[in-house]
């Protein structure tokens, strides 16, 4: 039952938010290569990282060490 509730939520926010989900695609997943080399650690974080810096975004995170390696803007909203 929770994997039904689980996939009907992720199903209304992938409709609701369609146009705003940016896509991993092959020019992020190279980046992403790039940032993982030679400390392959916090892979996620990396993910984000490639795909902000791909579409010249900023992100907004309090987990700015995580990403202190990927020369990617960030903003701490905790900070300001």
């Amino acid at each position: 039952s929770q994997a039904k509730l689980l996939e009907r939520w992720l199903t209304q926010l992938l409709a609701e938010y369609q146009n705003h989900i940016l896509a991993f695609d092959s020019e992020a997943a190279q980046v992403w290569g790039y940032l993982r080399v030679p400390h392959d650690e916090n892979a996620l974080d990396k993910q984000i990282a490639a795909i902000a810096l791909v579409n010249d975004l900023i992100v907004v995170t309090r987990n700015q060490l995580d990403f202190s390696s990927t020369r990617v803007k960030q903003l701490n909203p905790f900070s300001v």
